[in-house]
């Protein structure tokens, strides 16, 4: 089930020394599995430094062709093919994605010893939300955005069927706490050492539970935005520029702190995660810009709100 998510870069354009540029993992489950949403210059470094392993990884979805969202792609896939790691992965991102990737590593000399799938997604389809992909028990929808060119938001949906198990049930038969009750959780049915069969359904009582991330950069204020983040547990948008930067954020096709408020406002989302800040905001003297005045406002206003740093992990809570 959707567990937590981990931010490799923050910043917007260029790293600097406190934030890297555009990269996020959100991870699948308990065993460490997880997917990557862009991938910019650094992101394996910062991977290494959260202690991850790159055969954890399963899939990437990059949002759009700027480099601060696709530079680092080209030598993380390199690296895993140099840890021997042989699985598949599969690569979401706009037309013209593979012919960067591929004609980087062509130029470069990199062989790569497995095999990869890119999936180039045509904007003509994903004008409005549409499912991109099924894998398991998530579906995970596109639309289009409003940026200089191509970019596409993601939404991760989850089905996920929580089982607790009926402890008096099980006390009545005398069977104790143990790892039994694993075995209760994972099979259909189980032998005691008795030899009696026990169907397990019959001490589990099951919940269905939905779960949603959507993750939308790099983009002006978009209603495609507040629909594939609708009642979203977990919202990470760009906030590239203060509010007092709207002609800044307007020239630019990026948003401000103010526009990511209102689509997590009108999608009702139950947290939402602030990043992709400009290297304007860094945290020094030198600083115009009172960062932490302003960061200070709008928890006051919307204290849902997160403003993420490189390395931060967010678990999302049923």
């Amino acid at each position: 089930m959707l567990e937590k998510v981990i931010f490799f870069g923050t910043g917007a354009g260029m790293p600097t020394n406190e934030r890297n540029v555009a990269s996020m993992a959100v991870f699948l489950e308990e065993s460490g599995n997880f997917w990557l949403f862009d991938c910019g210059e650094g992101t394996q470094q910062r991977i290494i430094a959260a202690g991850l392993k790159l055969s954890k990884l399963r899939a990437i979805f990059i949002s759009h062709l700027h480099g601060d969202h696709i530079f680092g792609l080209p030598g993380l896939l390199a690296t895993r093919g140099l840890q021997g790691i042989k699985s598949t992965i599969d690569i979401f991102g706009p037309d013209g994605l593979g012919s960067y990737l591929n004609n980087s590593l062509n130029y470069s000399s990199t062989h790569i010893p497995y095999s990869y799938n890119i999936n180039e997604i045509k904007p003509e389809k994903y004008k409005t939300k549409k499912l991109l992909w099924e894998k398991d028990s998530y579906k995970v929808y596109c639309a289009a955005l409003n940026h200089q060119i191509d970019c596409f938001g993601y939404a991760v949906n989850e089905k996920y069927v929580k089982k607790n198990i009926l402890v008096n049930r099980l006390s009545e038969l005398g069977i104790p706490p143990g790892p039994i009750y694993k075995e209760i959780k994972r099979k259909e049915q189980i032998t005691l050492e008795d030899g009696k069969m026990l169907k397990t359904d019959d001490f589990l009582k099951k919940s269905v539970i939905m779960r949603k991330i959507s993750y939308c950069t790099d983009t002006m204020f978009s209603e495609n935005a507040v629909d594939l983040s609708k009642n979203a547990d977990l919202l990470i948008h760009e906030a590239t520029f203060s509010n007092d930067e709207k002609q800044e954020a307007k020239k630019s096709f990026h948003s401000t702190i103010e526009d990511a408020l209102e689509v997590a406002r009108k999608a009702e989302v139950k947290h939402l995660v602030l990043t992709h800040f400009s290297p304007r905001y860094q945290k020094t003297k030198n600083s115009k810009y009172n960062w932490d005045s302003i960061k200070k406002e709008v928890i006051r206003r919307y204290p849902e709100t997160t403003f993420a740093e490189d390395l931060m992990e967010i678990k999302i809570n049923l």
